[in-house]
């Protein structure tokens, strides 16, 4: 019998994998609108900007990802 494959096994490879690059781990309804730790307007808003710009700044100050680009990739998504 093979293993099975589900949304379960995916959703653990592609957070193990990120948390591999240095991306932390954080619990969703904390994030909700509602939650301890909102970082949402609401439930339709799937960028958590804060942290989009957060994870760009050391980027921009090293001089790995120059402004011109930032600002493209930020405007490109009404960000």
């Amino acid at each position: 019998m093979q293993p099975r494959f589900n949304e379960s096994t995916s959703e653990e490879a592609a957070l193990a994998w990120l948390e591999s690059l240095g991306c932390a781990r954080a619990f969703g309804p904390d994030l909700a609108p509602d939650g301890s730790c909102a970082e949402r307007n609401d439930y339709a808003q799937v960028v958590l900007t804060r942290r989009l710009r957060d994870a760009l700044l050391p980027e921009l100050i090293s001089g790995r990802l120059r402004v011109a680009d930032a600002e493209k990739f930020l405007q490109a998504r009404g960000l």
